[in-house]
């Protein structure tokens, strides 16, 4: 796969399996068809002023690297959310514990530094560093919805909704693990070969949970920007420039204090 969308830890998974990340379970196993699905998000409650405001400021302060704006968006008490990388369980994960109650400018730091691999001693200026890449990292998509992850708060990006007994249904079918489906985040055509030349079996909606067969497929003019899915029709199809989510993604999650609203929580998928 080309352009995987992912937080940082993500994608040093995906390089170190490589394309075989998405390889099927077993190559003899053909897909059979299954029912596409779309996910949906809940934006409740997003088109409140103060809230707008405030998204728009953390964005100002990500583009100039204005740490300290970003911190001064923290609540007392931050939250911190680490679901596994993949696809999500069905109870989502409690909030890590906090037992020295650190203020919320410190937990921030705490957050970023898992975003990031390795045991590392960071710098005071590295920290900096990493916080605006978090909230970069969280804002760059520029949705934002409701998060039954974070226990129903609006995050920014917003957290996909589907039917996940549907969603496994598909990855049966397709013969590959949960692990193995992504949802498109753009209308995108699927060839029949992996070449521009070959016929289009369908173009599927962005929002379709889609299982990955394989990444960097050779094409037939010798490159290898290929991958190719599962299609609802039981059929293998190939596309290019695949810009995919995943269903969990590093997230910054707001709520109000005192009638302020303010950074209440922070999501950093981990491995």
């Amino acid at each position: 796969m080309k352009n995987l969308l992912c937080s940082t830890a993500a994608c040093a998974m995906l390089a170190f399996f490589g394309s075989t990340a998405f390889a099927a379970e077993d190559p003899a196993i053909q897909p059979k068809p299954y029912e596409a699905l779309t996910v949906t998000y809940d934006t409740t409650g997003t088109d409140d002023a103060e809230l707008k405001a405030l998204v728009e400021t953390l964005k100002v302060a990500i583009s100039t690297g204005d740490v300290a704006t970003l911190k001064a968006s923290a609540a007392p008490e931050v939250k911190i959310y680490s679901p596994m990388i993949g696809f999500p369980d069905a109870t989502p994960a409690e909030a890590l514990p906090d037992p020295e109650k650190r203020p919320g400018d410190e937990r921030l730091d705490s957050a970023a530094t898992m975003s990031s691999t390795g045991d590392v001693d960071y710098s005071r200026e590295d920290l900096d560093g990493l916080v605006v890449d978090l909230f970069g990292n969280a804002l760059d998509s520029g949705t934002i919805g409701h998060s039954k992850t974070a226990r129903g708060a609006i995050c920014s990006p917003a957290e996909p909704i589907f039917d996940r007994d549907k969603a496994l249904a598909i990855a049966e079918a397709a013969g590959v693990p949960a692990g193995n489906l992504w949802i498109l985040s753009e209308d995108t055509e699927f060839h029949e070969k992996p070449t521009e030349t070959s016929s289009v079996l369908v173009k599927l909606p962005a929002g379709t949970i889609v299982p990955f067969i394989e990444g960097s497929v050779d094409g037939e003019d010798g490159t290898a920007d290929w991958y190719s899915v599962a299609l609802p029709s039981g059929k293998i199809g190939y596309s290019t420039n695949d810009i995919s989510l995943g269903f969990q993604a590093t997230s910054v999650c707001y709520g109000k204090v005192e009638g302020k609203w303010m950074v209440t929580a922070v999501v950093v998928p981990g491995l």
